[in-house]
Formats: structure tokens, sequence, C-alpha cells
């Protein structure tokens, strides 16, 4: 019989109900969250990425770009790094994602706040909103995410929220919040952060000092607080930071020596602390740091001698100690650094030679021992270094001595070689050619002899040649660098080369700089410079390059930034083929033969800042287009043919941004045009072309010539802080407009060799800059403004040549100036003129100019007054008694003529006042009476029997002293 097993309904029933019930739950959670996610991608710009983030989809949201579901559907993990994503975090629904644990949304492009709806996502463990272009304050709600793990917001613009009410994160190991834009003091919730390992805060404006901010962060292994401005002591906490393994405090403001203590970070592997203000010689107990393997204490005041014990470094791998006060020898000990590979000691004071023993550092990649006082010559084992990449022995004060080795070609691994400023000499050794890696050399400021070699051909990688400043001779062979096909840059400078420019320059399509000046090049400048559509800088000046410019130059101005063509025997006319794509900032056509007319294309090159068309032979008025270029800073067309006079009433404000102007040994005419310089004043700008492209940075500093006294410097270095004014050499006539006075900021003013007439104005005063004052050979007249004494930085003063009277001033800078300074004007005396001035016991001083150290130092005329009218009356009455009671016992036998006061008719009489000038000072008659003689009694004289004449003052450099009134009192008889 057969059985049949019977059905448990109720119990299937009971099991899809329950499937249907999860069924039911689970799927409205997923819609929601794939719904949130659709929303926020409808706010931010169209991507590709999220195209299968859609509402249609929504059953396969565990396979959208980026999601990761967990074992319910729920999404757990959101990962869109490095996405290209461009929006905001406002509709992102912070609220719909319940089981979320790891968030990344880093290096995107989004901008924003981050909303403080973010404390919502509660399982949260990771968090990396990175690499974006997040603003605002960091809602301290973030810290509510008490599950949080790992906390990235580096590299945003964020800034600090009210830090006290951030909550302490228990869990929290990894809290990154570097490179944004934060100011406070340390944040205290970080310090109660117990479980930290790793904390940067780098790259913020982070301040204080730090005493007991780590004392709870026990676990810390990682701590950078790199390029903030934190100051004090090295923080003492740190030290017992035992488990810490990376420590940068590199880019502050800390200060002191560092403690002994040091040794206790006995794991300590990395060690920044350079950028700092660290003083004294390095703790003995650093060298016990067995496990260092970096060091770096570069730009900071550390002395004193290396201890031997660095060798005890034995897993060392960088040790930078640039730019402090190290001095002695290296240690033999530093040379047993096995495992070294970055070696970078420049600008110390390190000396003696440079052992052999180098050789043993076979790991070395970068050497870098430059700017010391090392001396003797290169150490042969240099070259058994066969990882070394990079190599500089630049500028040691006693020189590296004798020939380029030419060992130098086994260091087939080099990119970068630097002997710039040493004493080598020799010629260039064709082994350099082996060095088919290199990309940087630099052999300049040495003694270099011979021609410029074929070697450079084989330097295909070379970017950067430097060999300026040496003995270097012949003509640059046009296949010199035919296959450096990368080469930008080009410096052969002050050498004694000659011949042609060569013409194929044209076969690098990326040189952007060359410098050929100071030496011996002749013939026309090729055509073919024309063609180098990378150009940026050129400067051929202080050769004899002749033959005018070819007809392409304009043209070429539209990529160059820099011309200097100075110091040559170029003629013909300018081109006039400058467009409105001219990208000139300096040109510089200074001592050369053109002539013509300034070509008015040049206004055109709206970006000029510096033009110098001086000592050639062009001629017309003044070109007053050159108003129009409202970026030009330097302008010199001295010595050509310019004439007529100078006008811009056309133009509301010309010349905005002019420093330096000089239209010497011209022919111009007219009034001064000081009025179209009126703004002058010195700039924080320096006029240098710089290319920082990629791992190498060069730079051209732009120069002119500013004649002082007669003589010419050329001004580079510092040629963004001078400001000058030439107008000497001309026909200028008239007076010295008194707008000169306003400007303050001028340096340099020569007005020499013209017709100017009249007074020197006393404001030029106002110019408290002025270095060189130069009026000579003019037709001046007039007293010597003593207000000119407040110019207390004037080194050069020249009035000779004119017109001048009265006493020269001795205040100040002038008691400095010399006979020359005052030659050819016969009424001046004084110091230092051996002519001296009559009726003056004193030169003629300054009189007060109402300064405050004057303040409370000055007498008033009715005061003084009072004084010397009480004594004149005190000793007109004892006259009296004495000629009314007979001479006194005591007057004896001494002189037997008759009393002085018998037959008076005048007294002379001096009353003080410190009024410079006579029209100020008190009448006599209006002061005082006279008592005189006559016979046996005194009668008072009126006043209008008083007659004035002669006054002088007087000035003492510390205290005023009162000028005198002298009075002739005559009787009326």
């Amino acid at each position: 019989m057969v059985h049949f097993v019977k059905p448990c309904y109720p119990l299937l029933f009971v099991f899809f109900l329950s499937l249907l019930q999860s069924i039911l739950t689970t799927l409205p959670e997923s819609r929601r969250e794939g719904e949130a996610l659709v929303k926020w991608k409808n706010s931010l710009a169209p991507s590709s990425f999220l195209d299968s983030w859609s509402l249609t989809d929504l059953d396969n949201l565990c396979n959208w770009t980026g999601i990761t579901c967990n074992s319910a559907g729920s999404v757990s993990e959101i990962n869109l790094c490095e996405k290209q994503l461009d929006g905001m975090l406002s509709e992102f629904g912070f609220t719909s994602f319940p089981d979320l644990n790891y968030l990344t949304l880093a290096d995107n492009f989004f901008s924003g706040p981050i909303p403080s709806a973010i404390e919502n996502l509660t399982q949260l463990q990771y968090l990396d909103l990175s690499m974006n272009s997040l603003n605002g304050p960091i809602p301290f709600q973030v810290s509510h995410i008490q599950s949080l793990l790992i906390l990235n917001l580096s590299h945003n613009a964020l800034q600090s929220p009210n830090w006290s009410h951030c909550s302490p994160m228990p869990v929290l190991r990894i809290l990154d919040l570097s490179f944004n834009n934060l100011v406070s003091k340390f944040p205290e919730f970080i310090s109660n952060s117990h479980s930290l390992t790793h904390l940067n805060l780098s790259d913020n404006k982070f301040t204080g000092d730090l005493v007991r901010e780590f004392t709870n962060l026990q676990n810390l292994e990682t701590l950078y607080l790199q390029d903030n401005s934190f100051e004090g002591p090295f923080p003492p906490d740190i030290v017992q930071l035992s488990k810490l393994k990376r420590l940068a405090l590199l880019g502050n403001k800390f200060s002191g020596s560092i403690p002994n203590d040091i040794r206790l970070l006995c794991v300590l592997e990395y060690l920044y602390l350079g950028n700092n203000s660290f003083e004294g010689p390095l703790p003995p107990n650093i060298f016990t740091l067995s496990k260092l393997k970096l060091l770096v204490l570069w730009g900071n005041k550390f002395s004193g001698s290396i201890s031997n014990d660095i060798g005890l470094l034995s897993e060392l791998e960088t040790l930078v100690l640039d730019s402090n006060y190290f001095e002695g020898p290296l240690p033999p000990n530093i040379f047993k650094l096995s495992k070294l590979k970055v070696f970078s000691l420049v600008y110390n004071n390190f000396s003696g030679s440079v052992s052999n023993d180098i050789g043993l550092l076979s790991e070395l990649e970068y050497l870098r021992i430059g700017c010391n006082s090392f001396e003797g010559p290169l150490p042969t084992n240099i070259f058994k270094l066969s990882k070394l990449s990079k190599l500089d022995l630049s500028n040691n004060s006693n020189f590296f001595e004798g020939s380029i080795l030419i060992g130098l070609g086994l260091l087939t691994n080099l990119s970068y070689l630097d002997l710039d400023s040493n004493n080598l000499s020799g010629y260039i050794p064709s082994e350099i050619g082996n060095l088919k890696l290199l990309v940087f050399l630099d052999l300049s400021s040495n003694q270099l002899t011979g021609s410029l070699s074929k070697i450079f051909s084989n330097l295909t990688n070379l970017i950067y040649l430097h060999v300026y400043d040496n003995s270097l001779s012949g003509n640059i062979q046009s296949d010199l660098w035919k296959n450096s096909v990368s080469l930008r840059f080009v410096d052969l400078a002050n050498n004694y080369l000659s011949g042609n420019i060569p013409k194929e320059y044209n076969d690098h399509p990326t040189l952007e700089y060359i410098n050929l000046s100071w030496n011996h090049f002749t013939g026309e400048l090729p055509t073919t410079i024309c063609n180098v559509t990378s150009l940026s800088v050129l400067v051929l000046s202080k050769n004899g390059l002749s033959g005018p410019l070819p007809n392409c130059f304009g043209n070429l101005a539209d990529r160059l930034l820099s011309i200097n063509l100075a110091n040559n025997q170029f003629r013909g006319t300018i081109p006039t083929t400058f467009s409105s794509s001219c990208q000139l900032t300096y040109l510089n056509m200074d001592d050369n033969e053109f002539e013509g007319m300034l070509p008015q294309s040049l206004a055109k090159c709206k970006h000029l800042k510096i033009l110098d068309i001086g000592n050639n032979k062009i001629g017309g008025i003044f070109p007053s287009w050159l108003y129009v270029l409202g970026e030009l800073e330097v302008l010199v067309l001295r010595s050509n043919k310019l004439y007529g006079t100078i006008s811009g009433r056309s133009i509301e404000d010309p010349f905005p941004k002019l420093r330096i102007v000089d239209l010497s040994n011209n022919q111009f005419t007219g009034q001064l045009p000081i009025q179209y310089f009126k703004n002058m004043k010195s700039t924080d700008n320096l006029y240098r072309y710089r290319n920082s492209t990629g791992p190498l940075s060069f730079s051209y500093e732009a120069a002119v010539s500013l004649t002082v006294k007669g003589t010419e410097y050329e001004v580079a270095k510092n040629l963004h802080i001078y400001t000058a004014i030439d107008l000497s050499c001309n026909k200028f006539q008239g007076e010295i407009p008194k707008v000169t006075g306003e400007l303050r900021w001028l340096a340099l003013l020569n007005l020499s060799h013209n017709s100017l007439t009249g007074p020197i104005p006393s404001l030029l005063k106002n110019m408290k800059e002025l270095q060189s004052l130069d009026l000579s050979s003019n037709q001046l007249t007039g007293a010597i403004p003593p207000q000119l004494t407040a110019l207390t930085f004037l080194e050069v003063f020249n009035l000779s040549g004119n017109h001048l009277s009265g006493e020269i001033p001795q205040k100040g800078q002038f008691s400095t100036f010399n006979n020359d300074s005052y030659l050819g004007n016969s009424a001046l005396c004084g110091s230092p003129l051996t002519k001296k001035c009559a009726n003056t016991a004193s030169p003629p001083q300054e009189v007060g100019n109402g300064d405050e150290d004057d303040a409370g130092d000055e007498w008033t005329w009715e005061a003084i007054v009072m004084g010397y009218g009480c004594g004149l009356i005190c000793g007109l009455s004892s006259a009296y008694i004495v000629l009314k009671l007979g001479k006194p016992w005591w007057h004896g036998d001494y002189t037997k003529k008759a009393s002085p006061w018998t037959n008076i008719r005048t007294i002379h009489i001096g009353l003080p006042s410190v009024q410079p000038s006579p029209e100020d000072r008190p009448k006599m008659s209006s002061v005082v009476l006279i008592f005189v003689s006559k016979g046996e009694s005194l009668m008072p004289i009126q006043p209008g029997f008083l007659t004035e004449r002669n006054v002088s003052s007087s000035h003492n450099a510390h205290r005023r002293t009162p000028a005198y009134i002298l009075c002739d009192v005559i009787d009326d008889r």
C-alpha cells in the first residue's frame, strides 16, 4: 500500500508570508537610496561616469558605478574617487544612507561647504573628501560621527570652525586636515582623540606654541605639522611619543636647541626639522636614533662641527644639512653611511678637502656639497658613484681646482651636473658627451678654455646649458646642439666666442632662452631667429653685431618677452612691424646706430615695461604716443637727436607707472615736463623673466644704465627700487616747477646743462628719498634754500655753474659736500668754499621747521624781549648812577679818559628773535624805550627816532639760538 505525505500548507504559507514581508521592507529602502543618489546626480555637472545611475534601473542599484551594497542590499560604500565630478554636496541625501560606512569623493571638483547634515551618517567609518575645492568652516557636526576611523579633508579651502564645539573622537585613527586655510591654535579636541595614529595638519596657518598638546596621544606614529606658524621651543611632549616613526616640524617658527631627550624616540625613522630657527650644535643623542632613515635640518641656525658619531646612523638614506652654520671638515665616519642615497650640505662653512672615501657611498643618487669652503682637486673616487643622478659641487669659496676630470664620463646615470663657480681650468672633456641622460649642465664661472666641441651634440636630453663667464673661444658650430631637441636654455655669455650667430636655431622648437652677450660675435642677425616660435628671451648685447635688423623682427616680438641688443653696431631703422599681439615687456636697443623715427607700432606693445633706445641716432619730436603704454615703468631715450617741446596735455594721466625716465643729451626745448612724470614710486616687482616649468627653473634680469655724476652704472638686481628723472643736456628753459617737490619717491634728479632760471624751489625738501640732485650748469639765481638740509639721504649734490648767492647751509648732508658742488657761483660764500660771508659771526643755519623734536624748545620773541629789556634798563640805570655820583673807588686811575656816556649820540642794541626773516621780526620801536644821556639827565627817545638794520640768524644742531635785531638809536640832534 502506497502512502502519500500530506503537504503542510500552513507552514508554507507562513514561510512565503515572511519572505514577502522581507521583500516588501527591503525594496523601499534600496529604492529610497537609489532615488537619493539620482537626485544628487542631477544637481551635478553632467558626467558619463554616472550614466548607470538611473531611476529606470533601481533594481540594479548595487551594480551602479561606485556603489557597493551589504548583504541586505543596502548601500554600504560610495567610492567616486577621481571621477572628475563637479558640483556641490548640498543635495547629497545624508539621511538616506543608514548603513553607509565608506564614503570617498576624493580628487574631484566639488565645491561649496560641507553640509552639517553629514552627522546623520552615523555608521560611517571612512570619510575622504580630499583634493577638491570645498570651502567654508569645517562643520563641527562631523566630530559627532563617533564611529569614524579615518577622516581626510585635506587639499581643500576649508576654514576653522569653533573648535570648542568639536567632540573628541575616541576611535579615530587617521586625521588629515592638511592644505586648507585653517587659522587657529592647536584644536583641543584632537588632543583628546586618544586613538590617533596618524595626524596631519600641515600647510595651514595654525599658530601658538605646543607644550601639552600631545600628552594623551601616545599611539601617534606619524605627526606632520609642517608649513604652519607654530612657534616656541621644540615641543617637549613629543619626546614622550615612544611609537612615533615620522615627525615633520619643518616650515614653522620653532626656535632654541634640540633636546637631548630626542633619544627617547627610539623607533623614529623620519625627522624633518628644516626651515625653522633651531640653533646650537646638534645634540649628541640624535646620533643614537639607530632606525633613522631621513634627517632633514636645512634652513636653521645649527652650528658647530658634525660629530663622527653620525656613522652610527647606519640606516640613514637621506641627509640634508643645507643652509646652516656648520663648519669644519666632514667627519670620516660620514662616508660609512653605506645606505645613503641623498647627501646635501650646500650653504654651510664646511672646509678642507673632500675625502676619496666618498666613493664608498655606493648607493648615492643625489650629491650636493656646493657653496662651502672645500678646496683642493675633485676627489677621483666620486666617479665610482655609478648610481649618481645629481651632482652639485658649485660655489666653493676656496674653489675646487684643476681640470674637469675625464672620469665624469663614467657617471652615465647623471642627469644634473653643476660645477659652477669653482677654479676649474683646461678644456671641457669630450667624455661629458657620454652622459646621455644629462638634462642640466652648468660649467659657468670657471677658467675653462678652448672651443665648444661637438660633445653637446650627443646630449640628446639636454635642456639647460650654462657655460657663461669662462674663456671659451672660437666659433659656434652649426650642428653644436643639433640633436638636443629638448634644449630650452642656452647661456654662453661672457666668453671670447666669435664669428656669426648660427642660423640653425629653427631646428630647436623648444628653445626659450638664448644669451650670447659679452662675446665677439659679428655679422648680421640671421632671419632664422624668427622661426623659433618658442623663444621668450633673446640677449645679444655687447658684441660686434651689425647691419639692419631683419624685417621679421617686429613679428618676433609677438612671442618674445625680453630682447636685449644693446652695445652692438646695428644700423638702419627699427622695423615697424610690431603688431597688436606683441608680448614684449623688455626692449633694450641702447648704444647702436639706429636712425629715423621711433616706430609708432611700438604703441601696440601694451605689456612693455622697459624701453631703452638710448645712444642711437633716433630723430624727430618726442613720441607722444608713448603715453598709451600704461605699463611702462622705465623709459630711456638719452643721447639721440630728438627735439622740440614735450607735451602731454591731451592725456589725462600719462605714464601712470613710470619710475625711471632718461631723456638727457637731446635737443628738447620749452618748459620742464615734470608734471607728466608725477606718479613716480618704487615697486616690489622684479624685472625678471622666470621659467619654472618642470624640475628646472631659470631667470633673466633686465638691466638699464643710469648716469650719476657723469658716470654710467648698469642697474639690474635692484632696478625695481630705483626712481629717477634725467633731463640733463637739453635746452629746457624757465623755472623749476614747484610740482617737482611732489615727487616724494624720487631717488635721482638731474636737470643739469639746460637754461633753467629763477630760484631753487624750497619744496624740493619734500623729496625725502632723494639721493642724487644735479642742477649744475643752468642760470639759477637766489639763495640755496636751507630747507634742503632735510634731505637726509642726499649723497650727490651739484649746483655748480649757476648764479646762486648767499651763504651755503651747513646742516645734515650739506656738511659732506665739497667745493665741486658749488663752483662757478661767484656770489656764494661759506664752507666748503674759501670765500667767507661778510657781516656774520657764523654761517646761516636752517631755522626750525616745526618738527616735533623742537617742541618745547622755542622761545617767543615777546618773552626774550622782556628779559633783554629788563637787563637794558638795569644797565642804563647803573650808567646813570655812575654819571650822577662820579666814578667808583675801584675805577682808580685805570683810565684818564672821559666817561663814554659823555657825548653819546648812538647806542647799538641787540635783541634776540627766533623769526627767520626780517619782516616777521618785532620792531624795536614797539617793544622798548631807550634812554640816552643829554647832559646830566636822561630823557626818552620817541619811537620815531629808531632805525633798524641788518639781521643775521644762527642755528645750533641741538637747540635754537635767537637771531639778533641790530638797531641804531640816533639822537635827534
